[in-house]
């Protein structure tokens, strides 16, 4: 799959475990069906019937399996599209390698138990006292032949013997109904008890400092959290006090939101439109804002970092900073995410509202959709 462009991720790592499962129980039907077969039967007829027998069944579920994960692609989640890949491959892979490579050891097996079988049958002379010792050697410890010498497994008697006529009883016909009804009823409550969100502690393990961090952080600072990055892109130096008083309108509207604390907001190109004003400059005259901007830097070095200026004296990229309030659960995160996104999209200068958290937040708007 790297061959072809497909990366590896640590989500695929896990589905050996899966692939494992759906394998292992192909493998099961299949010995299932080999031990019904007649011992007296050559390898070829007993293979013969049991691909008969479980080759429709096992290729049906394969294909299902296979075309579920497929269906997985089309999912808005990158590392779970890299997941189905990696794991619908593999299945359908492990599918062949069952009725070919499996089958083959069966088949090996089946003239083990033939040549067995003969050994059996030989006359024993007086001497020899060690017939139960050949049995168990040569058939199965946990198999009992019956009268035409096919293995039935202790586990076929059980549930022909003892389940299925227990199962088929009145009392246990009351009681499965009652407890269905009951798994109805208890699965109806936990669909209005589900709640949508994902909490970051989860994402890390038992001992990770992270914990503590964000149980600080949710105990003592959970009503200014997070704090929002306004990244202000491709900012024309030309018209700023125009720019400006867009900017000023887009950010009044985003501080207006339930989701925003007003006073710690932080904008170095408001407060250099003020700074500029102050000591009477040209704010629209693109050389003057520009020779201007290292002396308000110098005496404002909490903006330096806020600007991305190039070796040509654009101003590539520069950001700011909005305080969020109250986003205390997760349904708040998607409110606050969807709603500053939605203002900023309004916004005449290319606005981006961005939070590290951000990349979790995302999760909870694709999730419901990608579910159902």
């Amino acid at each position: 799959m790297l061959d072809i462009g497909v990366p590896f991720v640590i989500l695929v790592a896990n589905s050996p475990f899966l692939i494992l499962g759906v394998v292992v129980d192909d493998m099961f039907i299949m010995i299932s069906a080999w031990q019904k077969t007649s011992l007296v039967d050559n390898t070829k007829q007993r293979l013969s019937s049991v691909y008969s027998k479980v080759a429709v069944s096992i290729t049906i579920t394969t294909i299902t399996n296979v075309l579920a994960l497929y269906t997985g692609i089309m999912t808005s989640f990158r590392s779970l599209q890299y997941f189905c890949i990696y794991t619908g491959t593999t299945l359908l892979f492990s599918y062949f390698d069952n009725i070919t490579c499996f089958g083959a050891f069966m088949a090996l097996d089946g003239n083990r138990e033939g040549v067995c079988l003969c050994w059996l049958k030989k006359p024993e002379t007086p001497d020899q006292k060690c017939s139960s010792l050949k049995r168990s050697c040569c058939l199965p410890c946990d198999s009992l032949p019956d009268e035409q010498e096919t293995d039935i497994h202790p586990m076929n008697l059980f549930f022909r013997d003892c389940f299925g006529p227990f199962l088929t009883s009145t009392e246990s016909r009351v009681f499965v109904v009652l407890i269905y009804i009951l798994y109805i009823i208890s699965s109806i409550c936990g669909c209005f008890q589900v709640q949508e969100g994902l909490d970051l502690r989860n994402l890390a393990s038992d001992d990770s400092y992270i914990t503590p961090c964000f149980n600080v952080e949710e105990d003592i600072f959970w009503i200014m959290v997070p704090g929002l990055w306004l990244l202000l892109l491709k900012l024309l130096t030309t018209g700023i006090k125009m720019l400006g008083k867009k900017l000023e309108l887009r950010l009044a509207d985003l501080e207006n939101s339930d989701y925003v604390d007003k006073n710690p907001t932080e904008v170095w190109l408001r407060e250099y439109v003020q700074y500029m004003e102050k000591s009477k400059q040209d704010v629209n005259d693109k050389d003057t804002f520009m020779n201007g901007l290292p002396n308000f830097l110098t005496r404002f070095p909490l903006f330096v970092s806020d600007t991305n200026i190039s070796s040509s004296h654009e101003i590539i990229s520069s950001q700011g900073f909005v305080q969020t309030m109250g986003v205390s659960s997760s349904a708040d995160e998607k409110k606050v995410l969807s709603q500053l996104r939605s203002r900023a999209e309004k916004c005449e200068i290319p606005l981006m509202v961005y939070n590290q958290a951000f990349v979790y937040f995302d999760q909870y708007t694709p999730v419901l959709e990608n579910t159902v």
